[in-house]
């Protein structure tokens, strides 16, 4: 073998590791923020599951009534899973039904002035978490750190993006 192929080989080693290391990183932070959030979301002033603030948190973009079907669409739960998270939303006083106005069989939820404050709480509580998860890094690498992360998720949605069309996935 000679030495060209051997330093070869072992840059391409090098670049594996690293990219294993890169990648147990992210799945850690991945795993540690969904955790994370969800414990935010479970303490007593919150008491909402990640599928109850995901509906909330459609309700509010949508910023009107929205029908149970469109609703089950977006945040991609089944009719039946959706039934209960809006029950227990609307026991909380989070969302309102009513049905629609010309055809009564459809159910429209909106999300009330209650359920924005409490998203306005846990969006407040949440940049509170990332202030104390990153109050050691200077404004500087924090800009840094930024960039970096903008150009990863580009990547990863150019992949997600060739993977829908068929080429990579």
């Amino acid at each position: 073998m000679t030495s060209a192929h051997q330093e070869t080989q072992a840059a391409r080693a090098v670049a594996h590791s690293t990219l294993e290391e890169i990648e147990r990183a992210i799945m850690q932070i991945s795993w540690l923020a969904q955790r994370q959030f969800m414990q935010l979301l479970d303490e007593e002033r919150f008491r909402i599951t990640l599928p109850q603030f995901y509906t909330l948190i459609h309700l509010q973009q949508v910023g009107e009534e929205c029908k149970m079907s469109d609703l089950a669409d977006a945040t991609h739960q089944s009719a039946a899973s959706l039934t209960g998270v809006v029950d227990r939303l609307a026991e909380k006083q989070l969302v309102e039904r009513t049905r629609h106005e010309r055809d009564r069989r459809q159910v429209m939820v909106v999300v009330t002035a209650r359920g924005i404050a409490l998203i306005s709480e846990i969006r407040q509580a949440r940049r509170d978490q990332m202030q104390m998860a990153l109050g050691q890094l200077s404004e500087q690498e924090i800009d840094t750190f930024m960039q970096i992360l903008d150009q990863v998720l580009s990547g990863m949605v150019r992949v997600i993006e060739r993977g829908e069309g068929g080429r990579i996935a």
